[in-house]
């Protein structure tokens, strides 16, 4: 049977088109900031480059605020009530409301304690652009349309809406002055996707705002709290090696770090999309076979690709960023095992043990992680060899930890990981 045949022959909204079309959303996003990365290099210079990384990695901090791990606890609710309109809707109110206060917040806290550090030209602008940026992101109801097992209906749309903004960077930055008009681009764009995915959401899925309880709100956040936890912790250690860079090295060398991490970024973005549609997949069917089969035919492809990177670093970021490409490639590959790691992690996380009902191992586990980078921050601090270099390490020690303890949880429990899949809802 041809790919085409299995393509027509598939179940509507079922895994293999969720997947892909998570993969298209996705990895697009990602795609798409790494193809302009190299044009911004040229254009703008390694400091700007650098500038704007750091501060994207200070309201990723926001971002995940305002996300607060409702992609994981709502997801879960939306796949197990999907035929309720009036639950889906009532799900869809409380997330809504709870991101607005968290919103306002955020602003706040960006306005009142970080503007007034700030004294580059145009460095207010670029955190009030990216943090709109991420409030704009934040609130689509992706939740919604996992736990459906829709992404289809909104992809297309929602990308060519972003091809526009990223065209419009190569057509009006001109000069290391117009650095800020990367975030407001980016915002205009998730902007225009964010006004079309809920024009769909209201009038072709029907599910729409609804009279919601505070006290509904509140159960919606103290059950996605043990998420954000776990969210905070998994982004800690990149968002955080940007900031202390930037204070400890300047913004030169947090553009080497900011460059070296999107590639990293990227190759995340294109594993990501498998565990986010398996884990709604997985909580309802609990197929474990399926998570086998990932780990023997994704991953060495995934483990083939990262070794070309690692061997070709130097030219490949040449090619991408020009000249001062060379000076990416060494903290590219301190960071590669991040990359090799980053798959089983995925699909051992949340799909599997969250399929083993043991979900807040998955979360200890990246806090079980961040431990473990907080304390090389601390002793490369007192020993005072917070570096480019050293921090890339770390953040690969980081990400194996996490991939050891899951392991070591599902191997103790691992008469859960071979029961029998549960049957569809009929």
């Amino acid at each position: 049977m041809s790919l085409r045949e299995k393509w027509r022959g598939r179940a509507r909204h079922g895994l293999l088109e969720n997947t892909i079309m998570l993969y298209i959303l996705q990895f697009s996003t990602m795609a798409l900031g790494f193809f302009t990365q190299g044009f911004q290099t040229r254009v703008l210079g390694m400091e700007k480059v650098g500038a704007l990384g750091a501060a994207a990695y200070a309201t990723n901090f926001f971002q995940m605020f305002i996300d607060f791990g409702f992609i994981l606890s709502a997801t879960a609710k939306i796949s197990q009530h999907r035929e309720d309109r009036a639950y889906l809707s009532r799900v869809l109110t409380c997330v809504v409301a709870a991101k607005s206060l968290f919103m306002v917040l955020s602003f706040g806290v960006l306005l009142a304690f970080i503007a007034p550090s700030l004294t580059g030209e145009g460095e207010l602008m670029v955190y009030v652009f990216y943090l709109l940026s991420v409030c704009m992101g934040s609130f689509l109801p992706d939740f919604m349309y996992r736990g459906l097992e829709q992404m289809s209906a909104v992809t297309v749309r929602a990308v060519s809406i972003k091809i526009f903004a990223t065209i419009m960077i190569f057509l009006f930055i001109r000069e290391p002055a117009d650095y800020y008009k990367v975030p407001l681009f980016t915002a205009l764009g998730n902007g225009g996707a964010l006004a079309f995915v809920y024009w769909h959401l209201f009038t072709r899925v029907k599910v729409g705002f609804t009279k919601v309880r505070p006290g509904e709100i509140w159960a919606e956040v103290k059950e996605s709290s043990q998420f954000f936890l776990s969210k905070v912790a998994g982004s800690v250690n990149s968002s955080l090696n940007g900031v202390l860079l930037k204070a400890v090295a300047g913004d030169a060398v947090t553009g080497l770090y900011t460059n070296a991490d999107k590639v990293i970024t990227v190759a995340r973005s294109g594993m990501s999309p498998i565990a986010d549609s398996l884990y709604p997949h997985m909580m309802k069917n609990r197929n474990f076979s399926i998570v086998k089969k990932a780990l023997l035919f994704v991953y060495p492809v995934i483990l083939a690709g990262c070794a070309v990177v690692f061997i070709f670093a130097e030219p490949l970021l040449v090619l991408w960023l020009g000249p001062e490409g060379r000076g990416v490639a060494p903290p590219l590959r301190m960071l590669m095992p991040v990359a090799v790691f980053c798959f089983p992690n995925y699909v051992l996380g949340y799909p599997t043990l969250g399929a083993m009902g043991l979900t807040k191992y998955a979360n200890i586990s990246v806090v079980f992680g961040t431990a473990v980078f907080l304390l090389g921050i601390a002793a490369a601090w007192l020993t005072h060899s917070i570096g480019l270099l050293a921090l890339c390490m770390l953040s690969s020690v980081t990400e194996f930890s996490i991939l050891a303890f899951r392991v070591a949880v599902i191997l103790r429990n691992r008469k859960k990981f071979r029961a029998s899949p549960r049957q569809p809802e009929k």
